[in-house]
């Protein structure tokens, strides 16, 4: 189940049961009424090859259980030519099905047999139906109940004498998330509208930074409990949970992990600046004539920290995270810029916020992010690192690759002051913090206001979300993909502000694959998500809205 929201106290059903048919086998009498021809036979009406067959029973535990389910979710017409076959070894059963819609798929996961290893080790049977992916995985003992136990009598001639119950089956419990229904079903489908036009895939998610709660999380393309068969060949990957297990540049949304960094060591001041004239050449010393040219998305003129995050510049970043090696000139204060943070320091300020790290998720595949260094590249590919390489890196490209679902636990930890959360996904559960860098709460807060200045300033990449009816942060992304033939668009941000509580905050992360840019593809869904959330969820009786919506 699913919790709308803590005030509202609505639940919605995210997955259920549904009445199927199964077509099932009992080994003990194929071989006693010799009628394995026969099966053979009617397995191929249903479509069931013979391959098909030794395949199920070289997967299943032959010796321990006393019937094998041969085919799940067969029709009407299918059970009718079963039961008049007539049988002993062939029959069918009442089963039952996980139901799920698309919008939670990558949530809840599917379930499935288990392997002969699962059977032995956990004690199960051929029949039995066991999480295999995410939470019906992670909770699998407490959703699934328990077998219940009969004995069958029979004489010698095999003929039943009678059936004793030795115990009760035991139903499963629920399990209530933390995921917004209403919110999840929006946010999918305005990101599915996003996507028409762009690339294969995207992700959403929505978390309330002041205690790690998933609210919404959105992985697309997805799967349905109908087409998961197909999806596993799908060349679009529709299993592929792109929020936890997908690895991607961040773009300039790593830049507010900079900015932090470079305050906080002195790199730079809240009030010194760096003149962006559009480009920054590095000489090159075979051939001074052509210079490596390094480029921002436009001239910003000087820039502090506060407006080269609400503008992104690239130079800006370049130098607190590269250093200039010469122009020195194009700095204005009093720090020495010559160097930067480097990549030693970058690597260092990324693995403080674990981007290097899985967050601990309840779902399955999470990926641990890269951070690349000098030693890595050389041992790699025998080539030295260069300025070059701590520029890319310093502006969220080259080889540093995160995940979304660690990314946004990066940028809440921002904005709450320095608590990074694990992610929690089961209401009612308890926070818990991963790591506390309260100890950089200044430096933070300087962050927020050039987060804020891109959604309030005229000139900010994000000022969209100035009209809406809250307060909000944001940092946009582009990320340069398939050989710079691409981009994917990012954006992540948190409101209303003040943080507080009861006014039920959240940051969002939108991704666009093979899109335009943040500002262009991802912010308008994020615009939406917010405006749909302050509606439905912080301000829903003013605004006449259905809380179930």
């Amino acid at each position: 189940t699913s919790a709308d929201n803590k005030s509202i106290n609505l639940f919605n059903k995210i997955v259920d049961n549904a009445p199927s048919l199964s077509l099932r086998l009992r080994p003990s009498e194929l071989i006693k009424f010799n009628e394995a021809e026969a099966v053979e036979s009617i397995a191929g009406n249903l479509n069931i090859s013979k391959e098909d067959l030794d395949e199920i029973f070289s997967k299943s535990d032959l010796q321990g259980s006393s019937e094998i389910i041969i085919k799940k979710e067969i029709s009407s017409q299918e059970a009718i030519l079963v039961e008049g076959s007539g049988l002993k070894s062939l029959y069918v059963a009442k089963d039952n099905k996980r139901i799920f819609d698309p919008e939670f798929a990558h949530i809840v996961g599917y379930v499935g047999f288990p392997t002969k290893g699962e059977i032995f080790e956990r004690e199960l049977t051929s029949v039995d139906v066991i999480g295999k992916t995410n939470l019906e995985k992670k909770y699998d003992s407490l959703l699934r109940g328990i077998n219940g136990e009969n004995v069958v009598y029979r004489n010698v001639k095999g003929e039943s004498l009678g059936t004793h119950t030795f115990s009760e089956p035991k139903k499963g419990n629920d399990l209530t998330t933390t995921i917004d229904a209403g919110l999840q079903k929006f946010f999918y489908s305005r990101l599915q509208k996003a996507l028409e036009g762009a690339g294969p895939g995207g992700v959403g998610i929505a978390i309330n930074p002041l205690n790690g709660d998933v609210l919404s999380l959105v992985s697309i393309p997805s799967f349905s409990s109908s087409d998961i068969s197909e999806s596993l060949v799908d060349p679009n990957k529709p299993l592929f949970n792109r929020a936890v297990t997908g690895l991607y540049s961040p773009g300039s949304t790593i830049k507010t992990v900079i900015a932090a960094g470079a305050l906080k060591d002195g790199v730079i001041d809240t009030d010194e600046m760096v003149l962006s004239t559009g480009h920054l050449d590095i000489p090159n010393k075979y051939h001074p004539e052509y210079p490596t040219r390094f480029v921002d998305w436009k001239a910003h003129g000087w820039v502090d920290v506060y407006s080269a995050l609400a503008r992104s510049s690239n130079i800006f970043f370049y130098a607190v995270g590269g250093g200039l090696p010469y122009n020195l000139d194009l700095f204005m204060g009093d720090s020495d810029l010559s160097s930067g943070l480097g990549i030693n320091g970058l690597k260092k300020y990324y693995s403080i916020f674990r981007l290097d790290k899985k967050t601990g998720i309840d779902l399955s595949g999470e990926s641990e992010g890269y951070l690349p260094s000098a030693e890595d590249k050389k041992e790699r590919t025998g080539i030295d690192w260069t300025i070059g390489d701590t520029y890319n890196v310093s502006i969220g490209q080259g080889d540093l690759v995160v995940t979304p679902i660690s990314l946004i636990n990066a940028v809440s930890s921002i904005v709450n002051g320095g608590k990074i959360f694990k992610p929690n996904l089961i209401l009612g559960k308890e926070s818990e913090i991963l790591d506390d860098i309260s100890y950089l709460s200044k430096e933070l807060s300087e962050v927020v206001v050039g987060m804020k200045d891109a959604v309030n300033k005229s000139y900010g990449t994000a000022s969209m979300l100035n009209s809406l009816p809250f307060e909000t942060c944001a940092k946009t992304g582009s990320a340069q993909v398939m050989n710079n033939t691409q981009t994917n668009a990012f954006f992540v941000g948190c409101g209303p502000f003040p943080l507080k509580e009861e006014e039920n905050p959240i940051c969002v992360l939108v991704l666009v694959e093979q899109a335009k840019e943040g500002g262009l593809n991802a912010v308008p869904v994020a615009y939406d998500v917010f405006k749909w959330y302050y509606d439905s969820r912080i301000n829903p009786v003013q605004n006449g809205q259905d809380a179930t919506e």
